[in-house]
């Protein structure tokens, strides 16, 4: 099912590859000199579409390393992104909706997550690169609800729940503040992780509370660091030549 919904994936956005620069492209990406250097690449400017999303211009830099002011990498770097957030979906869906918990949960998270792949919806923020902050925002998004749901699965079991709750629970919050540092949407998660705990693992909004693991409730404490990585670099206005 996996290689099903990565094969639609390239299938659908395959031709894109060659797609030049467009409109935002140019002062985010071809007059951005912050993603020429590693050491600037953390510090995006105030005139780009990247400007206080230091992960967004990280990822431009990795791009401008593989191909310059060529658009292949970005193109496949965007398509990779969109793939892999429906296999992020799907792997959500499925712990969630598993055979043991509902008839055709298994089907219901391939067409979910193949859906997502293929909605018309979604062609924007592959194929117009600089949008790929959306994107990558929701790939976060999805990781940081998936480590959650996993570190609550490991919690039930009664095998190696001790080590694994509070990994899985780990990397949910890494995911959540990398999301913080790709666009201001991502202020939400922490409040999606409660209302699964609600939903999908506990009977109140109290018993919600404390479900969550130790780790977890600095998840709301990467709000703050929202702020600081918005404040966009000072110096870098440069315009074409």
């Amino acid at each position: 099912m996996r290689a099903i919904v990565i094969a639609a994936g390239v299938a659908a956005y395959g031709q894109t590859f060659t797609g030049s620069f467009l409109f935002d492209d140019e002062p985010t990406i071809l007059c951005n000199p912050t993603i020429r250097h590693w050491a600037t690449a953390l510090a995006p400017p105030v005139n780009a579409t990247s400007a206080g999303r230091p992960v967004v211009n990280l990822s431009l830099a990795i791009n401008y390393a593989l191909s310059g002011n060529e658009p292949w990498s970005y193109h496949v770097f965007n398509l990779i992104i969109h793939v892999l957030a429906g296999l992020t979906l799907f792997g959500i869906l499925r712990q969630l909706l598993s055979p043991s918990k509902i008839a055709n949960g298994l089907s219901i998270a391939f067409f979910s997550a193949l859906l997502w792949v293929l909605h018309p919806i979604q062609t924007e923020s592959v194929t117009y690169i600089v949008q790929r902050a959306e994107s990558l925002m929701g790939l976060f998004y999805l990781q940081t609800l998936y480590w959650h749901v996993r570190s609550q699965e490991a919690t039930r079991s009664r095998q190696s729940s001790k080590t694994r709750a509070p990994f899985f629970a780990t990397i949910s919050v890494v995911c959540c503040a990398l999301g913080m540092a790709t666009k201001e949407v991502m202020v939400s998660a922490p409040l999606m992780v409660l209302l699964t705990n609600r939903f999908c693992f506990a009977g109140s909004f109290i018993e919600a509370w404390r479900r969550r693991t130790p780790i977890s409730i600095w998840q709301p404490r990467v709000w703050g660091c929202r702020g600081a990585w918005t404040r966009p670099s000072r110096n870098m206005r440069r315009r074409c030549a």
